[in-house]
């Protein structure tokens, strides 16, 4: 028994003891085999000792998509031989290289493909943008891409929260600081997101806003990227799109007026308040754009007419692109106005204004898609003034809107 056991457990020994030889020996070998193994000889491309070598090593690394078929077409075996001669070379690795195309398609997941479900949800954001957002561009240098990006920013947060609401996005924790007026609510919409909420909003934008949308459309691919470092001035510029300029500009060069002052508002006339209709904006797509455009570019207003001796409401947009004013003037069932009005070296500003009648009709029929201040403001509006937009005496816009009350309505 002793025999049998013994050549068991001969037969169980590794081969290197039955040999008499080290095992370290074998490791040694194998440490070897990997550095014999950069020089392997390959069919189609020189030995890593060549001079040729070096050239060989870029061509197959710059048109290589990844790491691992650059190792396929070396034919090594492992992906740090790769870089070792890379190092040794001085051969960059290509951006293409560090992307991480598995966190792109998780990301995907969570974007819907259509990410505004409503069409009067569409109107809303479309009016947003149209008023208080910025169609521009991102770039990330890791990826070298530049993507699209959407931003929206309001000294009032309801919304900004309604906005991220209907993109499908969290709302913003916190205001960021504006130099020394009021902190601002931001919120950015930006690569899939963003092309499917710009595809989305597109039937409704107007003007200037809708030129730069399509031509964001035609930049950027369907993940709402491109390859490559754009900037703002790239994709949109000056020439093509004025507006897109901040502040005072040489751009523009606006006539001289004799009039500084605005024109006086003139008297209501009874007979004509009674051809108003009952319902202005009847269809229910244009009165979410309406109540949009009012939150953020609208003023309510009182003004005090003396022959009366009455206070009237007054309902005010005032903007630079004349083509979002001309519609709002089609959906209120008023005439465009005709010419915009000079302010200096600022860029000239197109105006509409509403009074008495037809604004209370109005704010009725938008205050239930108002939010935040503006909408305590208008409810405010319509508890004070009459069914015919009036207060009897002279009452201050302070008087009614107190800023103690509705701080949102200082400038600073």
């Amino acid at each position: 028994m002793s025999e049998v056991t013994d050549d068991v457990v001969a037969d169980k020994r590794p081969k290197g003891v039955n040999d008499g030889r080290n095992m370290g020996v074998q490791k040694v070998s194998k440490q070897a085999g990997k550095k014999r193994g950069r020089a392997i000889q390959r069919d189609n491309g020189p030995p890593a000792s060549s001079p040729e070598f070096a050239a060989y090593l870029e061509e197959i690394v710059r048109t290589s998509r990844t790491l691992p078929e650059a190792v396929r077409r070396l034919e090594y075996r492992q992906a740090a031989t790769v870089r070792y001669h890379m190092r040794r070379f001085g051969v960059r690795a290509p951006d293409e290289w560090h992307r991480r195309p598995n966190l792109a398609i998780v990301s995907r997941r969570n974007i819907p493909e259509t990410v505004i479900s409503t069409p009067e949800a569409r109107a809303w954001v479309a009016s947003i943008i149209q008023g208080e957002g910025c169609i521009q561009s991102s770039y990330a240098k890791k990826s070298n891409s530049t993507h699209l990006a959407l931003d929206v920013s309001m000294v009032d947060p309801a919304p900004v929260f309604r906005l991220s609401e209907y993109v499908g996005l969290d709302p913003p924790s916190k205001p960021v600081k504006n130099h020394q007026w009021k902190p601002l609510w931001h919120k950015n919409i930006a690569g899939l997101r963003g092309i499917r909420v710009l595809h989305e909003t597109l039937p409704y934008l107007v003007g200037t806003k809708r030129r730069e949308a399509e031509r964001a459309v035609s930049f950027f691919d369907q993940e709402g990227c491109r390859r490559g470092c754009f900037r703002n001035g790239d994709i949109w510029s000056r020439k093509d799109f004025p507006l897109r300029m901040k502040g005072r500009t040489s751009g523009f060069k606006p006539q001289k007026v004799a009039e500084s002052m605005p024109p006086a508002i003139p008297a209501i006339d009874s007979s004509r308040e009674k051809t108003i209709p009952e319902v202005i904006i009847r269809n229910t797509e244009d009165r979410f754009w309406v109540a949009a455009l009012i939150q953020g570019e609208g003023c309510i207003e009182s003004f005090y007419v003396e022959a009366t001796d009455c206070t009237a409401i007054l309902l005010t947009i005032g903007m630079t692109d004349s083509a979002v004013v001309f519609k709002y003037s089609d959906l209120i069932g008023l005439p465009r106005p005709a010419k915009s009005r000079n302010r200096g070296e600022d860029k000239p500003i197109w105006r509409k204004s509403i009074v008495s009648m037809r604004a209370i009709r109005i704010l009725r029929e938008i205050t239930p898609l108002l939010l935040g201040d503006k909408l305590r403001e208008a409810e405010r509006a319509l508890n004070f003034f009459d069914n015919d937009g009036y207060h009897e005496g002279c009452v201050r816009p302070q008087q009614i809107w107190p800023t103690s009350e509705f701080p949102l309505r200082r400038r600073h």
